[in-house]
């Protein structure tokens, strides 16, 4: 399953099989994008995974550091309740990392320089 955002923010795909979702996020983001990313997630991303646990794959390379450290947070509570168990990041920016590492949520985020080496990370964790 691939799914863009209408405001071209995100764009999510799913390996239902290896229970991954694939993540691009791309721009500077408000309040509004990350209610929509987190009800995909809600809507159409948790009923795939019925409680299993999943992971996350997240390439932030286009992403801008944006005021939204507390969805963050909010959106991770809620999907660690919902089979979250493991999150790798491709990340070539030392400020987005910090934003990210600032959630101390249960599952600590990986961070990678390409999506080849949180693949196989994840691989690796049984993913």
């Amino acid at each position: 399953m691939l799914i863009n955002d209408v405001n071209g923010k995100f764009s999510l795909k799913v390996n239902h099989q290896r229970g991954i979702v694939f993540e691009k996020n791309m721009g500077l983001w408000d309040s509004e994008d990350f209610t929509r990313y987190h009800n995909v997630y809600v809507s159409k991303i948790a009923p795939l995974f019925k409680g299993k646990k999943w992971a996350k794959c997240s390439d932030l390379t286009e992403y801008k550091t944006s005021n939204i450290a507390d969805d963050i947070k909010e959106h991770i509570v809620w999907a660690e309740k919902n089979g979250f168990a493991c999150g790798a990041i491709v990340i070539d920016s030392a400020i987005t990392k910090m934003q990210m590492n600032r959630s101390k949520n249960q599952v600590a985020p990986n961070s990678f320089s390409s999506e080849d080496e949180a693949d196989t990370w994840l691989k690796s964790q049984g993913f």
